[in-house]
């Protein structure tokens, strides 16, 4: 194989790859306007002072991500008629999906640049150990907050650390060990990724601003449970954070200039919903999650039965005249009666074959039969299938013979498994 050759495999295999992947995207992104309609609905409404159960609204999102390969959009009559077109669109014009695949790395290279910054800001820090816990702290008036998934850093600004008595940095610090406690930093990360992907979807991004609202409203609850105090307290604490940040500078939400995170500026609706709380039971809190988890899972393997596979074999029959390079039988009934293969074989009954080819002027020596291989989705990805030729097979039995091996190749056995 010549370096042309390695060099075209290459980019008609990274072409495929992106195909692949952003036609599925799409479908996601698609689907994903109807989700968001449904949980924005309900959370503005029937839900809006549920605060657990408006949180676990969320969860749906999840199976969003893997509904890109399902049948639906291929064997049901009014996904096929919708779909269909836009499969046609990504193959014949790569430069879409390329284009589709470009906005996703920016959009991660802003989110990725925004986030380092933080982190070098946080790693500038002077670390204290506060009632037990290790926290940094910043002489910038910002409002108290947490970041990092798998190693979690508390930053809280030196005027809170002077102006607030013991029990309630007590209360602060407890808040934001919830958030870590309750997953909430991957459950942010998680969201990025969503829409970051789906970037089609301009909602999703808007929707930031409501999912980090409902993940605070919980975690208030959650707060004011775990430290056993009252709402008004707590409520009172959150309006003192407030106002002595506004007394140091008036631009004390630089936070959420940074992490793109803007509900400290509704601070007036985060009292009002502290001031509606109410006891609850923490058995029914996670049960709720529980049940939320198993239904995200149930929905995933639902999607995953009713989807195709990464690979799935591609039952076909083709003969081609191999002097002019054309298919000379398609696939069809009257081959199948004439044709037929397993791993190892192609077997031919010769009175039949040759009643197909009977009008046919090509020379035995030049009819190439094809079968068999794979599939990433219909219509993309084919390849891989065994090619003999007619005349290196053998009589046995009254039955024509031809051995055949499916070519096995690096970029091929690499596809398979994307």
């Amino acid at each position: 194989m010549t370096v042309w050759e390695i060099w075209d495999n290459g980019i008609c295999f990274f072409n495929l790859c992106a195909v692949y992947y952003v036609i599925q995207l799409v479908r996601c992104a698609l689907f994903s306007f109807v989700v968001f309609a449904f949980v924005f609905t309900l959370r503005k409404t029937v839900l809006k002072n549920k605060v657990f159960l408006k949180g676990a609204l969320w969860s749906l999102f999840i199976p969003v991500l893997f509904v890109g390969r399902m049948k639906f959009f291929y064997e049901n009559r009014i996904g096929a008629k919708l779909f269909t077109s836009w499969t046609g669109i990504c193959m014949n014009h790569i430069w879409i999906c390329w284009l589709y695949l470009c906005v996703v790395l920016l959009y991660i290279a802003c989110l990725r640049h925004r986030r380092k910054e933080l982190k070098r800001m946080v790693a500038g820090m002077e670390k204290r150990k506060v009632d037990g816990a290790v926290i940094y702290a910043t002489k910038t008036p910002v409002t108290p907050f947490t970041i990092g998934v798998f190693s979690p850093k508390i930053v809280m600004p030196e005027v809170i650390l002077k102006e607030y008595d013991k029990k309630e940095i007590q209360t602060i610090l407890l808040h934001e060990k919830t958030h870590i406690r309750l997953g909430h930093l991957l459950f942010y990360l998680l969201w990025d990724i969503l829409r970051v992907l789906l970037w089609l979807n301009p909602f999703l991004a808007v929707g930031t601003k409501y999912f980090r609202e409902d993940m605070e409203e919980i975690c208030d609850f959650v707060t004011i449970k775990r430290s056993e105090g009252k709402a008004y307290a707590y409520g009172q604490i959150l309006l003192k954070s407030m106002t002595i940040l506004q007394a140091e500078s008036e631009d004390f939400n630089m936070y959420a200039t940074f992490t793109g995170n803007k509900e400290y500026q509704s601070v007036r609706q985060r009292v009002i919903r502290i001031a509606g709380y109410k006891s609850y039971k923490a058995v029914v809190a996670v049960g709720i999650l529980v049940a939320a988890m198993l239904c995200a899972a149930g929905a995933v393997y639902w999607t995953q039965k009713g989807s195709y596979d990464r690979c799935n074999q591609h039952d076909s029959i083709v003969v081609y005249d191999m002097e002019t390079g054309t298919e000379l039988i398609a696939d069809g009934e009257a081959l199948r009666e004439a044709v037929s293969y397993d791993e190892n074989y192609i077997y031919i009954k010769p009175e039949t074959f040759q009643e197909l080819i009977k009008n046919s002027t090509v020379s035995r020596e030049y009819i190439c039969f094809y079968v068999g291989g794979y599939y990433k989705l219909p219509g993309i990805g084919a390849g891989g299938g065994g090619c003999e030729y007619l005349e290196t097979g053998y009589l046995e039995n009254g039955i024509w013979k031809i051995g055949y091996v499916e070519p096995e190749d690096l970029l091929g056995c690499i596809l398979k498994m994307l």
